[in-house]
């Protein structure tokens, strides 16, 4: 075996590894789900991206989790000059072709209530629910930066 290829193969086994792997449903990848850290109790804050490639807009509608005792989708905007963080019931619009990106400063996941706190390495649970692909099973790896 040559060299060069091993070390491409190891390199491929160890980023996917220490990454969360995509998580397919018809028409979407969704990808990167974390989470920062957070204290039982409180509040913890999730991110992922989702992408569409069907031919079909989609919108993200709900999301539960075992750990706390709801999630809420929301908006973080700048209003009058000052930073504000709003749920939006309404969901996430996922684009035909495009994409949702829920970041810190932006769009989010909100788990409200912690039943548990959040480490940095733990797995948090969540079901994902869209109003055309239905219910999406994913793991929001606990970190302090994004992946």
């Amino acid at each position: 075996m040559n060299r060069r290829f091993l070390a491409i193969a190891l390199t491929a086994a160890m980023v996917a590894g220490s990454a969360q792997a995509a998580v397919k449903v018809i028409g979407l990848s969704i990808t990167n789900p974390w989470s920062r850290p957070a204290a039982q109790g409180g509040n913890g804050a999730g991110f992922v991206v989702i992408q569409n490639t069907s031919g079909k807009a989609d919108k993200l509608i709900s999301v539960s989790s075992p750990v706390s005792g709801r999630v809420e989708i929301h908006e973080s905007m700048v209003m009058s000059g000052q930073a504000m963080m709003h749920p939006r019931p309404g969901g996430v619009p996922v684009p035909s072709g495009g994409k949702a990106e829920l970041k810190p400063g932006g769009w989010h996941l909100m788990f409200i209530g912690l039943k548990q706190p959040l480490k940095v390495g733990d797995k948090v649970p969540a079901t994902l629910t869209f109003q055309k692909a239905g219910k999406v099973q994913v793991q929001f790896e606990v970190r302090t930066t994004a992946p």
